[in-house]
């Protein structure tokens, strides 16, 4: 909240409409509907100091949300926050945008917190446009290296494009066959974004597989984290199939999914 610290709850949500010369009565039914709105409705009386981050951040969206805007504007929300009450306020946020079926536009670097909040993404560089779409073309169909690279982990490595069919293009990545949309690529060389979740490790030879040697393993509860050594050099891979874990020095055999694998133009 950016309002006095010696304001209360129910006087900082009622300070644009205070601002705004609306008369008292309709201020106190509106500051209270919006505190109800946001779940806050029995904290009216508190200061800004007794309230934790989370319910800070509902009061300055209360606080918004009662001077009954056409679109809202969330710049960097959840920059103060941990990283669980940045999960639970940003899901809080989606859930109330959809029930009031508002418009908004949130600015953030988290390219997580980005993909989980929108509807449609615009990706700026440099203040120019370098994509939009949904949370799910940007991440699985990128346009450029730039954007492969911002939205979330990406492996860029090089293929090889045999043939255009059609919207597809037959590509060839260090030995495994695939087909790609082809992005407006011709045939020769391209670059590939692999997201680090597409890549397969499998400890016997696979057929049309590529031979790696794990370099890093990590274990973080619920995946494991890999840096794999290989033919198109050191690729990140994040593995959910916990039954079978692989040590640093273990040689694998390397395939892709066929989600999250896209040819990516320079620019």
């Amino acid at each position: 909240m950016d309002r006095p610290a010696h304001m209360n709850v129910f006087q900082n949500v009622s300070y644009g409409l205070t601002m705004s010369h609306f008369p008292k009565i309709e201020v106190k039914r509106k500051a209270l509907a919006g505190l109800e709105l946001v779940g806050l409705a029995e904290f009216g009386e508190r200061l800004p100091s007794e309230l934790s981050g989370g319910q800070q951040q509902r009061v300055a969206v209360a606080r918004a949300l009662v001077l009954e805007p056409e679109v809202l504007l969330f710049d960097e929300p959840l920059s103060n926050l941990d990283a669980k009450l940045r999960r639970r306020v940003r899901e809080e946020i989606r859930e109330l945008q959809q029930k009031l079926e508002l418009t908004t536009i949130y600015v953030t670097h988290d390219q997580e917190e980005a993909l989980a909040v929108s509807d449609r993404i615009i990706v700026m560089n440099e203040a120019v446009i370098a994509q939009e779409g949904t949370p799910r073309q940007l991440y699985e169909e990128p346009v450029s290296l730039f954007v492969s690279d911002f939205i979330g982990d990406a492996n860029l490595v090089k293929s090889t494009i045999l043939e255009i069919d059609g919207s597809d293009a037959k590509v060839d990545i260090a030995g495994i066959g695939t087909q790609l949309p082809h992005q407006g690529l011709t045939s020769g060389d391209a670059n590939v974004a692999i997201r680090p979740q597409s890549i397969c490790l499998s400890e016997s030879g696979t057929e049309g597989g590529i031979p790696g040697t794990i370099l890093k393993a990590s274990y973080l509860g619920d995946h494991m984290e890999y840096t794999v050594d290989c033919a198109l050099g050191e690729l990140f891979v994040i593995d959910y199939q916990m039954e079978t874990l692989q040590d640093s020095g273990s040689s694998v055999y390397i395939t892709f999914l066929t989600r999250g694998v896209s040819l990516v133009p320079e620019s």
